[in-house]
Order: structure tokens, then C-alpha cells, then sequence
């Protein structure tokens, strides 16, 4: 199962798009992040290694940053034909 680590009015929100296209079964864990101002706190859940969103996780495996969790959810999920073709 897929968790992806989430923040309102964020980035993350991208990917909640994505996993209901992929028909990918996800659950959503929210975390918090540093704000711009510098406020807040980093949340010690959020897997990703700055503290930022997004990121997900997958049986073990993180992946953090959009264009990589693209590219691995689209591989990982083929059968809508959403990533890249494959010879």
C-alpha cells in the first residue's frame, strides 16, 4: 500500500490526482513542514530527508521529489497507460 505524505494546500496534492487516475490504492498520512517565514516544525513522519513534500512510501521503499514520484507511480501502475511507453 502506498502512503503518501500529505500537507494541505501543498505540492502533495498533485499526487492524490495521480493515484486516483492509477486507480493505485494509497492512504494519505498528513505531516507538517517548516512554512516559508521559517515557522513550524518538521515533522518527524515525513519520510522525505529535507522535510518537505512531497513524498511517498511503498512498501518500504521512499520516493520524494515530483518528478520521481511521477515516474514511479506510472511505472508501478502501467495499466491506464498514463507513463512513458515502453518498447
Amino acid at each position: 500500500m502506498i502512503t503518501l505524505y500529505h500537507r494541505p494546500n501543498s505540492r502533495s496534492t498533485r499526487f492524490i490526482f495521480l493515484l486516483e487516475e492509477l486507480e493505485a490504492p494509497y492512504t494519505i498520512q498528513i505531516v507538517t513542514t517548516r512554512s516559508r517565514d521559517g515557522g513550524g516544525a518538521v515533522d518527524p513522519a515525513n519520510p522525505h530527508p529535507h522535510g518537505k513534500l512531497p513524498a511517498i512510501s511503498d512498501d518500504g521503499v521512499v520516493v520524494f521529489e515530483s518528478p520521481a514520484i511521477a515516474l514511479y507511480l506510472t511505472d508501478r501502475f502501467p495499466k491506464n497507460g498514463l507513463g512513458a511507453a515502453r518498447r
